[in-house]
């Protein structure tokens, strides 16, 4: 390409550009399979859910499969808790219990009115009414029968109205057994009012209990003893155990108290994973199937929905690859295709493309024409959201990161720093002639030409709610340059101004073109225009941008901080996505833990490689935080596993993690509390979470130091050169 005037970008098709472009053999036959490529993902035929509603390969049949079960399990649950539907119905549960799925056999208490009683984590004795009437006025009574004597002690009055709980505390007792008596008192007169009585006014129902309305009793032994804080972590603290001895079975579950525990199961493991669901439920003695059941109606909607759409988003044929050589002519060609719209010459032949597994590099020196307008960071900004297009049809989403280079600019100037001035408009200084006539026309044919550009720029901006934040109009006799800066002028315009400045400039370009028609004559309109306050990544149009690390931004010595400081400058860009899995890449939380996540797969790729289909169905099955159905499909994803044997795969591992943590949740309770040790329930589960996001953080900035430290010593080796 030659340093004389480039003309307006519209004047050459990109078919022209390309056969220009190809000066050699070598070129041309990378263009070729570079067409092919294009043309193959421009044209995907019947795709599923954008020419055509019938799926057409097995992952769309998977995305509607999760579909349609996500709304028949959610739907369910929904139903169940509703009570619309046999919500009084303990057939399920009657039926299963005392069977292989449920060795425990449970009680029908429909309709009567019953006690429940148990020891809570605190040490305290729960104890807790059912099926009483809401408006009859009830009285608890809760006596400690002293077997050694005639005489009792009452532990508890209490006065309410409908079903009452309420909570005795351990350390009320002295070490030894106690025999507890529980009664209920139920008003047959509605009328009564025993929220408030006295302590002697409940007494005087106690001694007339049977004949003020139905008396309910629950007679149960609780055992009070001293116990260390836990024999597993060594001796602590003596402090006081409290256990309950009731041989009474449990009761049996409705249908809608299966609905209601569906919701509290799906809360705890959205929350805390599968292990706290499993030991929420079984310390409810919630059935071990039915645990299993939400369990795997969970894994199966999250695992046949997202898994297909992160395949969509990541995932392409082996033909699509493409290679080092691939995409230095990609990149190659879409630079000559963009420097042409900003009016500058790129220097191919000292250019340098970087392709690494995280990123792919760019360092590009160019040089102005006397048509450049936009300053070095629109150049960088512009070359970037047309790579990144590329990026987007060719299904790359590696981070982005280009060093521009002005060769005509003092190279001590940083290329990302906005001086006051810009390029300059031209080499070669004004030449004066004898006659003047020409001179003053000019003059007059350009006041008008201004004055004109006035009155139609105040039209365009409050066309579009913006404030001008400078704009100026220079001629010569090729061209007419024009440059804007805008803002938008409406309140929290960061969230609800949508128009991007490569459709507003676009817009003025045509604006512009109908108002001064007259004015323009056989010159050419070149166009500038952009958001006062946009940032490189808003000229890039980029889905994510990685900045590099700072110098706060991790805790180290002093001297590694600076250095870190040094040498992870910069920004990284992946390209745009729409959709459901763009919404996803382009979230900054889901895009951290998407390429973290990449990140640590490539790096064990070859075990991953080497263990495979078996390794990931014990990843998935072994109860290590964060290990669940979706992690393990991305790490099959990016491993470059079939589709079919990743789905089989966490599928195995979700339906084994579902059934051992379901049906082993009791037994690991009642360990728990053989050695004492439930009070380290949350302390355990808390220090697998730090330790589980300190992991996350490290993984975090290992990749971001790999990227931007491996990328500054491409680029300033590149510009040595």
């Amino acid at each position: 390409m030659a340093n004389a005037d480039i003309d307006d970008y519209s004047e050459h098709p990109p078919q022209d550009l390309y056969e220009e472009a190809q000066d050699t053999e070598a070129k041309d036959q990378t263009d070729i399979e570079l067409d092919r490529i294009r043309h193959r993902r421009e044209n995907p035929g019947n795709r599923f859910l954008v020419n055509t509603i019938i799926p057409q390969t097995f992952d769309d049949a998977t995305l509607v499969f999760g579909a349609v079960s996500g709304l028949v399990f959610f739907g369910l649950i929904t139903l169940a808790s509703s009570g619309l539907i046999l919500g009084d119905s303990i057939v399920i549960d009657e039926t299963l219990s005392g069977t292989p799925l449920d060795a425990s056999d449970c009680v029908d208490r429909r309709g009567e009115v019953w006690i429940q009683a148990w020891v809570n984590h605190d040490q305290e004795l729960e104890i807790v009414s059912h099926n009483i009437p809401d408006d009859s006025p009830t009285a608890l009574f809760v006596e400690n029968l002293n077997e050694s004597s005639s005489e009792s002690e009452f532990l508890l009055l209490l006065g309410g109205l409908g079903d009452i709980s309420e909570s005795i505390n351990g350390d009320n007792f002295d070490e030894g057994e106690y025999r507890i008596l529980v009664t209920m008192v139920i008003s047959s007169n509605k009328s009564n009012d025993w929220q408030s009585l006295t302590r002697d006014a409940l007494n005087d129902i106690f001694t007339d209990k049977n004949e003020l309305g139905q008396v309910v009793t629950k007679d149960l032994h609780i055992e009070i003893k001293t116990v260390k804080s836990s024999s597993l972590f060594g001796s602590g603290e003596p402090h006081t155990k409290m256990e309950k001895i009731d041989e009474e079975m449990r009761t049996c579950m409705t249908i809608q108290d299966f609905g209601a525990w569906g919701w509290v199961l799906m809360g705890a493991e959205w929350v805390g994973g599968r292990e706290t669901a499993m030991l929420t439920g079984g310390s409810a003695e919630v059935p071990p199937w039915y645990m299993a059941i939400v369990s795997l109606g969970m894994s199966v909607f999250f695992l046949c929905v997202q898994y297909p759409l992160m395949h969509r988003l990541y995932h392409r044929e082996a033909d699509d690859l493409l290679s080092s050589k691939q995409m230095t002519r990609l990149i190659e060609r879409t630079i000559e295709k963009s420097c042409q719209n900003i009016h500058v010459i790129p220097d191919l032949d000292l250019m340098k493309v970087q392709d690494r597994s995280i990123s792919v590099d760019v360092y590009l020196p160019y040089r102005i024409t006397k048509r450049t307008i936009v300053p070095p960071i629109e150049v960088k900004g512009t070359i970037i959201k047309h790579i990144l297009k590329e990026f987007r049809i060719f299904g790359e989403m590696r981070p982005l990161q280009i060093k521009t280079v002005c060769l005509e600019s003092d190279s001590s100037v940083e290329e990302n720093e906005i001086s006051s001035t810009d390029h300059k408009m031209t080499d070669s200084p004004i030449q004066l002639a004898e006659d003047y006539s020409e001179f003053f026309s000019n003059i007059g044919q350009f006041g008008m030409l201004e004055e004109k550009f006035r009155e139609s720029m105040a039209r365009w901006f409050r066309k579009h709610d913006v404030a001008d934040y400078g704009s100026a109009i220079l001629a010569d006799e090729d061209a007419v340059f024009v440059r804007v800066i805008y803002r938008p002028v409406m309140r929290f315009a960061y969230f609800l101004f949508k128009p991007t400045y490569e459709h507003l400039q676009g817009d003025l370009r045509d604006h512009l073109s109908e108002d001064l028609r007259d004015h323009l004559g056989d010159r050419v309109l070149v166009v500038s225009a952009r958001n006062e306050k946009s940032t490189l990544g808003d000229r890039a149009v980029a889905g994510r941008v990685e900045q590099g690390a700072t110098e706060n931004q991790w805790q180290l010595p002093t001297i590694k901080k600076q250095e870190m400081q040094e040498d992870l400058s910069g920004e990284a860009m992946v390209a745009r996505r729409g959709g459901i899995p763009g919404a996803l890449l382009q979230n900054p939380f889901m895009g951290d833990i998407l390429s973290s996540v990449e990140y640590v797969a490539h790096k064990n790729r070859s075990r991953i490689d080497k263990y495979g289909f078996w390794g990931l169905i014990v990843f998935v099955w072994i109860p290590f935080m964060a290990s669940g159905v979706l992690v393990g499909a991305m790490l099959g994803l990016v491993a470059r596993m079939r589709f079919e044997r990743v789905l089989a795969a966490c599928f195995i591992g979700g339906t084994a993690a579902s059934i051992t943590w379901a049906y082993t949740a009791r037994g690991i309770i009642e360990v728990m509390e053989r050695y004492h040790a439930e009070a380290l329930i949350p302390f355990i589960i808390l220090l697998a979470i730090i330790f589980t996001w300190l992991k996350i953080r490290d993984n975090k900035r290992h990749r971001r130091e790999e990227l931007f430290r491996d990328s500054m010593a491409f680029f300033a080796g590149a510009s040595e050169t």
